[in-house]
């Protein structure tokens, strides 16, 4: 047997408010409803429930039965607490504090995450955000893990919608050897005699699309891939000269190993690729999120918007870090 009621939050206010007018069609006037509608919402509930709640007086409006009146408290009780309830899911929109699950792609995360999660740690101390690295945004969104999800924007989908925070420039990371190496600018076909270094990842082929089109627009072949998993072993293999990858971040020069890397600006035309956030379409973003996603923003001018004529504005420091106690640390995923 279901215990699903069969009867509606409606047809409660219709009732209670038939209650207190005493009069169906004052009761519709105020329910901005048609008196029909009020009338037969009345029958249905009075079915629904297996006993009659009004009785209706010709020209004397209505009056409630035994059986109305007892029931009536309930009713106003059911009503109270749906509004309650309300108002509370309201506060959650409006709050900042709680927890906030949000996503990153990975070859994000180091340099737009340290300062976001600053910013919020000082403007908003009772917001906690936990980072899920990832490279699989869609996944994260869709099963509900994460309200937002930081990554490039590839594409997107019909339920999915891509807010823009940064269209950061094209530049190409070689070994400090590298005859470019130190050069404010150079085209990209300066750099095809040796292999494109990139990221082996679970959905490589959005970012390999990506670099097709950017030598397909310069007319230029593409030169042979290799990849490799981690973003320093990347960096380390274009400190050995072992190749040179293409990227929109603002890399230090140092790498783990003691190398060194070079960031070389293209200077061709080449297609954008934006960097924004990921939600739901259909879904408004909570409170926390649209704090968060303010964050965001600011730190997505510091690090990729150029600043009095340097490409990347790196060396700024972010805001002040209060000390975070250890139940309280903002953790990565």
């Amino acid at each position: 047997m279901s215990t699903r009621p069969d009867f509606s939050l409606t047809q409660l206010l219709y009732f209670a408010t038939i209650a207190e007018t005493e009069s169906i069609s004052e009761a519709a006037m105020r329910l901005h409803a048609s008196q029909s509608a009020v009338s037969s919402a009345m029958q249905r509930l009075e079915r629904q429930l297996g006993v009659q709640l009004l009785l209706r007086q010709r020209a004397k409006g209505v009056v409630l039965t035994p059986n109305g009146r007892l029931l009536l408290n309930d009713v106003r009780r059911i009503l109270r607490q749906a509004q309650d309830l309300k108002d509370s899911s309201s506060l959650l929109q409006e709050m900042a504090t709680g927890h906030l699950e949000a996503g990153c792609c990975s070859t994000i995360t180091p340099f737009l995450m340290p300062r976001s999660l600053a910013r919020m740690e000082v403007a908003h101390p009772r917001l906690h955000v936990s980072v899920h690295d990832t490279q699989t945004p869609f996944d994260l969104l869709r099963n509900g893990v994460c309200e937002l999800v930081v990554t490039y924007g590839f594409s997107s989908a019909e339920d999915i919608v891509f807010t823009e925070l940064a269209t950061p420039p094209l530049s190409a990371l070689v070994s400090e050897s590298h005859p470019l190496a130190g050069e404010p600018s150079a085209s990209l076909a300066d750099f095809t005699d040796l292999p494109l270094l990139m990221l082996s990842l679970p959905h490589t082929g959005a970012h390999h699309a990506y670099a097709q089109r950017i030598f397909a627009h310069s007319g230029i072949p593409m030169p042979r891939v290799i990849h490799a998993t981690g973003l320093e072993s990347l960096r380390g293999l274009v400190s050995a000269g072992v190749g040179f990858m293409l990227t929109h971040q603002p890399h230090s020069e140092h790498t783990l190993d003691g190398g060194r890397v070079s960031r070389v600006p293209i200077a061709d035309d080449h297609p954008a690729l934006p960097i924004g956030v990921l939600t739901m379409a259909g879904v408004r973003p909570s409170r926390r999120a649209e704090l968060f996603i303010d964050a965001l923003r600011v730190a997505a001018r510091q690090v990729y918007e150029p600043v009095r004529g340097a490409l990347y504005e790196v060396d700024a420091p972010p805001p002040p870090v209060r000390q975070v106690r250890p139940h309280r640390v903002l953790g990565l995923a």
